[in-house]
């Protein structure tokens, strides 16, 4: 029997079974896909078909998820397709699965009007050159600087206070985010919704992240994610000494006897002096890639080009899929 291509939708009917085999194959654990269709009600940016699959004799082989994502590039603000997931079953590589059903996406993305497609994978991983062999290339790799907390936390301004978020603090994360990133390109743009469905779908536990008060407003925020030998910032806006200084006291203060961990785009980038006292900015194992989709993109270097003018690319590891 031929492969076919079917949508999440139709997998998920009459095929959940080897569905959930597929994802157990691949990724090595039991993915509650009813999980995927809570996020989609949430508002999770899922494309409309969610996900294509490769189906062969009534078994599901390979897989490749899609979302949308608002983005600014140098020719002004676009919606971007971003893989969520690509994965085969061990017993089914080397056919050209996944390559096809990217090819797939890539068609229907194309022709909704898409110019660009995201994806962000390891560097080292096999899966790297099949992105670069269907046009990928790579334009963003994170950096990461760490500590360990063995001292008391500094004194933070009075001023400042910091508190935990909730769901409802959404439109001040969004504009908090949006000033700090006012004249970037790449994800420079994060509406309330965005916040809340992250929070609704479960990407981000809104317990996890910090928010620095200055007189009942919210001037900053850090996430912090919590592991049983050091946590993760993964992302920190904080646009002034005082909101750093009460942010990092904070993330000292729930860090104390762990490794405290900063992603990308940490307060006010490098050269700052709180980052001047962890180890030195090293990249990290992930990547970020963009295949040009639209004709007029395929001659460029996207790495330059989605820093045109010296604006900075603003991506943040809430922002890697």
């Amino acid at each position: 029997m031929a492969v076919e291509i079917i949508d999440f939708d139709e997998a998920y009917r009459d095929h959940r079974n080897a569905l959930v085999s597929l994802h157990y194959s691949a990724w090595g654990g039991l993915d509650d896909l009813a999980a995927a269709q809570r996020a989609r009600r949430s508002g999770f940016p899922f494309a409309p078909y969610l996900g294509v699959y490769a189906r062969e004799d009534h078994a599901l082989l390979s897989a490749v998820f899609a979302s949308h994502y608002p983005v600014t590039t140098p020719d002004g603000p676009e919606t971007v397709a971003g893989i969520e997931l690509v994965m085969t079953r061990p017993d089914a590589t080397r056919r050209g699965l996944a390559g096809e059903l990217l090819r797939e996406v890539h068609r229907r993305e194309r022709g909704a009007g898409r110019r660009l497609s995201l994806l962000c994978t390891g560097r080292s991983n096999l899966a790297h050159e099949l992105y670069l062999k269907l046009g990928y290339q790579d334009i963003f790799t994170p950096r990461a600087a760490l500590r360990y907390i063995d001292r008391p936390p500094r004194k933070a301004a009075a001023r400042i206070r910091v508190r935990r978020a909730g769901t409802r603090d959404a439109p001040a994360l969004a504009r908090v985010h949006r000033r700090a990133n006012a004249r970037a390109l790449g994800f420079a743009r994060r509406d309330a919704r965005s916040f809340r469905t992250r929070f609704l779908s479960g990407v981000v536990a809104v317990q996890n992240l910090l928010l620095a008060e200055r007189r009942g407003a919210v001037v900053g925020y850090a996430t912090l994610e919590p592991h049983s030998s050091w946590n993760r910032a993964a992302e920190v806006i904080a646009p002034t000494p005082d909101v750093r200084g009460a942010l990092m006291a904070a993330l000292e203060r729930e860090s104390r006897g762990h490794w405290l961990v900063f992603g990308s785009d940490w307060f006010s980038g490098a050269g700052d002096p709180e980052l001047d006292r962890c180890s030195p900015l090293l990249p990290s194992y992930s990547v970020m890639m963009a295949c040009p989709l639209a004709p007029e993109l395929r001659r460029r270097n996207l790495y330059q080009w989605l820093r045109a003018d010296g604006r900075p690319f603003a991506c943040q590891l809430l922002d890697m899929f």
